[in-house]
């Protein structure tokens, strides 16, 4: 839980709570698919996969503002020597790494979907570039509810921005 407090933090004070608290639940979530896809005998639970999401959200972050970096290299190799660490102390016994690889790669994809980019100007529009390179957050809202309510997307849209 110390990881999540020197990771979270940071997180939170750059790209704000409801960001990171989406990217933390839903890679908490793909951590566990991944796991009861391939383990299906036994239940595992922890934060892990969250945790491990997190750090997939910070490398597309750092994937995605790559030119904004002053210390590209060693903030890269600091991340993957994180995970690299994290998923080597996986193969003891009772430690689930499918959770963790599964919220990693949750957290990696939501990253590029939800974290700012300034080097695109994002964080002065507060929107996505105009020629659909990237999926829109109206889109994945429609996506993730598939609803035709527009006042709970229109709700969280606001409260995003």
């Amino acid at each position: 839980m110390l990881s999540l407090i020197f990771i979270g933090i940071r997180l939170e004070q750059h790209f704000g709570f409801v960001r990171i608290g989406i990217i933390y639940l839903l890679s908490g979530f793909g951590g566990s698919i991944l796991s009861s896809l391939f383990i299906q005998n036994h239940i595992s639970v922890g934060a892990s996969g969250a945790l491990f999401g997190l750090l997939g959200a910070m490398l597309s972050e750092l994937i995605t503002n790559w030119t904004i970096y002053t210390n590209k290299i060693a903030a890269l190799l600091t991340l993957l020597v994180i995970v690299a660490i994290n998923l080597a102390v996986g193969i003891l016994p009772h430690v689930d790494n499918f959770a963790h690889i599964g919220g990693f790669l949750t957290g990696f994809l939501l990253g590029f979907v939800l974290l700012p980019h300034p080097q695109f100007g994002w964080m002065e529009r507060r929107n996505l570039p105009e020629d659909g390179s990237v999926m829109k957050l109206d889109d994945l809202l429609n996506l993730a509810f598939l609803s035709k309510d527009q006042d709970i997307k229109n709700q969280l849209l606001e409260f995003l921005h």
